[in-house]
């Protein structure tokens, strides 16, 4: 059952009549054979066609190599319409015919050959065997690109036997056999693909660069084509032009901005970061004040951050001989200075033991989960073993 690709010969077709020929299980609903078909078939790294067969939502396309399956919500049998999902498709022809002029650009422009494409539902990608990029050489690829879309060049689509190849000059070698179907960017690029395509690179539109990447041993790009690099600007537009009005600057100074801003932030935070510092020395200067014995004992519960509880913690015992139990937002935290003779993980075991928390730790340094609610309890249980173990 072979399948007539009728996307070959005319990528604008919306609507078609068909004959269905088989309808298979699947298991997203229903696999349908037709004798024609205008739906294209993921394939060549571009996704497939939806639409509508007879009624029925067209979900998927697969080329299983002789017969394309549709596979369909719904059962459908006899002479059937088919209608494509002309925005989707269209969308795909921006992209798919915006990637060759690309990859020829990137060929004229610094000798980077496409080894393989991919065209996403948010961005598009082109794999270069090249593994360096700048700015530059980006913008050199573009502005060609971009030319070759401004001249509205015809986009040519010809069948061509195996043996013909060699005389046109394809930007890669074909990767089937037998007639093979070229895509022609008029005076600029040859490939041999099966995809869909516009007529004049006019209809194109914008090809824009995203960014670039190492990948696989090479390089990749991720560029967007069309209405969806309009849209990208456009968002992007939106952004620049608030950042601009926030920081009451023009669009072009708001990268200056920005990069001021956030010095401005970094030396905020070291100066926080500083006080914060000088703040926990005092602190633990007060607890090991407020603590009396040899070595002091300081338990309890603290209502702040567990990173600053093991920040306070940590300076306790390096000021002085002393054994510590804080909890601090569900966390139970047991420690000694290095001359303290207790294991402050079988501290943190005993005291959560009652509460069914766990935890563990080194020696010099535990902490466990503590249920809520019962901070103190746990504070108070650790404190005890401590004097117990001090004691014994």
């Amino acid at each position: 059952m072979v399948t007539e690709r009728l996307y070959y010969g005319d990528s604008y077709l919306r609507i078609f009549d068909a004959q269905v020929i088989d309808v298979r299980p699947h298991a997203r609903g229903h696999a349908v054979v037709l004798d024609r078909t205008a739906f294209y078939p993921t394939s060549g790294g571009q996704p497939n066609d939806r639409g509508v067969i007879g009624g029925a939502t067209v979900l998927d396309v697969v080329d299983d190599e002789t017969s394309i399956l549709h596979v369909v919500d719904a059962p459908v049998e006899g002479t059937v319409r088919g209608e494509i999902d002309w925005p989707r498709r269209f969308d795909h022809m921006q992209q798919h015919t915006g990637q060759h002029i690309l990859s020829q650009a990137a060929l004229r422009t610094c000798r980077a050959q496409t080894v393989s494409v991919h065209f996403g539902a948010e961005s598009c990608t082109l794999d270069l065997d090249r593994l360096e990029m700048t700015a530059g050489v980006a913008g050199e690829i573009e502005d060609l690109a971009n030319a070759v879309v401004v001249e509205d060049r015809p986009v040519l689509v010809r069948m061509v036997e195996e043996t013909a190849l060699p005389a046109l000059g394809l930007r890669r070698p074909a990767k089937t056999r037998g007639e093979i179907r070229v895509i022609e960017v008029a005076e600029f690029d040859r490939s041999a693909c099966g995809g869909t395509h516009v007529r004049r690179t006019g209809e194109v539109g914008l090809i824009k660069i995203l960014g670039w990447e190492r990948h696989k041993g090479g390089l990749r790009l991720a560029f967007l084509c069309g209405w969806r690099a309009l849209r990208d600007y456009r968002w992007k537009s939106t952004l620049v032009t608030g950042l601009a009005a926030s920081f009451s600057v023009k669009d072009r100074e708001v990268g200056e901005a920005v990069a001021r801003q956030s010095a401005a932030l970094r030396d905020s935070e070291r100066a926080a970061a500083d006080l914060r510092a000088r703040l926990l020395a005092r602190e633990a200067e007060e607890y090991l004040a407020r603590a009396g014995g040899s070595p002091k004992i300081i338990a309890a519960v603290l209502d702040r951050p567990v990173d600053e509880a093991l920040a306070l913690v940590g300076k306790i015992v390096a000021t002085a001989e002393a054994a510590v139990a804080f909890a601090a937002r569900g966390r139970l935290i047991v420690a000694r200075s290095p001359s303290v003779a207790i294991d402050a993980a079988a501290i943190v075991r005993a005291a959560l033991a009652p509460f069914g928390g766990k935890g563990g730790g080194r020696p010099e340094f535990a902490q466990g989960a503590v249920p809520v609610g019962a901070e103190g309890a746990a504070v108070e249980a650790a404190r005890t073993a401590l004097v117990q173990a001090l004691d014994a």
